[in-house]
């Protein structure tokens, strides 16, 4: 897969005023979780942003930091809720020859014949957990939906992964499944509410119609 390259600095851990001070100045604070030991750095946010519209964990990228090089994953990131600005990212340092633990979003395609007919496609399972090789890492699952017709549904046991990848989640997960559209018929509703109030108002007449006690 495709491989970005981001470049950092080093940054001294501080107390948190130096974190606000990097994040006026359009600055991320990041760390990185090495084999050797943590480095914190700082990537510029607008660069980061640019090149990683969606933060995934499934793709590697080239952090250079002066002249060092990591090949890393965003294993964590942290969110301003109010902005949706990335306040802080955590980097994790992989090792070429050795399998690691991802998850890999799962993509949809085709149209189903049970959408056709009136049912609701409803997508269950977003992304995957594998192990494979760095080298390996799939930058997606595709499901072919096209041929599910109404109560028809994938499970992950189903999928096509590459050989090389382990899927990790369990086989019995439903992926995608078609379900029929419920619909309450408020007709029904309505001829019910009338039976009873016929019913209630025939009592009704029965009891005015009936003879009074005789003293």
């Amino acid at each position: 897969m495709e491989q970005k390259v981001l470049d950092a600095e080093s940054r001294t851990v501080a107390k948190k005023g130096a974190a606000r001070r990097l994040r006026a100045a359009g600055k991320i604070p990041a760390i990185v979780y090495g084999h050797s030991g943590n480095s914190p750095i700082f990537v510029d946010a607008h660069d980061f942003h640019a090149k990683f519209r969606t933060v995934s964990e499934n793709t590697i990228i080239s952090l250079k930091v002066g002249d060092v090089s990591y090949d890393v994953l965003v294993k964590d990131y942290q969110e301003d809720i109010l902005s949706g600005t990335i306040t802080h990212i955590d980097f994790f340092e992989i090792e070429a020859g050795k399998a690691l633990r991802t998850n890999i979003p799962v993509h949809l395609v085709g149209t189903p014949v049970g959408v056709r007919e009136g049912g609701i496609l409803e997508h269950l399972l977003y992304s995957l957990e594998v192990e494979c090789l760095p080298k390996d890492i799939p930058e997606e699952i595709s499901v072919d939906v096209s041929q599910l017709a109404i109560g028809d549904s994938i499970h992950v046991e189903e999928l096509e992964v590459p050989p090389a990848v382990r899927v990790l989640t369990s086989g019995d997960q439903v992926v995608a499944s078609i379900t029929m559209l419920k619909i309450v018929v408020e007709e029904e509703i309505v001829e019910e509410g009338e039976e009873i109030a016929t019913e209630e108002a025939e009592g009704g007449e029965e009891g005015d119609g009936a003879e009074a006690p005789e003293e």
